[in-house]
């Protein structure tokens, strides 16, 4: 008789934490941006929208000296009776530098005065988005939002 084991026998952390083989969870910052009339600015069909190179997301390393963060634009989605009718900005790589390093971040949109960033995290999940000191409500404009949704920060300029 032969008995196979399936399950996973390495840990990532000696104390008991993760398997190996679990599947990881990403953390992410992902912005609505609306201006008057709940206009989406992300969309570039919409007058006075930014496209992707008319926005900087970035931070001062420790000499001062301006490094960008990666990020994308995704598109207004809908699946079943679910729909969100705004593009966001996207960036999974801001929320890896909030948890280890730097939580002041900078978003320039055209000719605009950068914003001020700032992410209070805890563990995976972003709690907060602070603008130039201001928190920034959650979406929402979808009454039946799912956990997606509900995650989406709604930035009115």
């Amino acid at each position: 008789m032969f008995v196979i084991g399936i399950g996973c026998k390495k840990n990532l952390d000696p104390g008991g934490g993760a398997c190996a083989c679990s599947p990881t969870i990403e953390s992410y910052l992902s912005v609505s941006i609306k201006g008057t009339n709940n206009l989406d600015l992300l969309n570039v069909a919409n007058a006075g929208a930014f496209s992707k190179d008319q926005i900087k997301l970035y931070y001062n390393d420790t000499q001062g000296t301006s490094q960008p963060i990666e990020f994308e634009i995704r598109k207004s989605f809908s699946y079943g009776q679910m729909e969100y009718a705004f593009n966001q900005l996207f960036s999974s790589r801001i929320t890896l530098l909030a948890r280890n390093m730097n939580n002041k971040f900078f978003l320039k949109l055209g000719d605009r005065k950068p914003l001020e960033l700032q992410l209070k995290m805890n563990g995976n999940k972003t709690d907060q988005l602070l603008v130039d000191q201001v928190e920034v409500p959650r979406e929402t404009s979808t009454s039946n939002a799912d956990f997606y949704i509900q995650s989406i920060f709604s930035l009115n300029l």
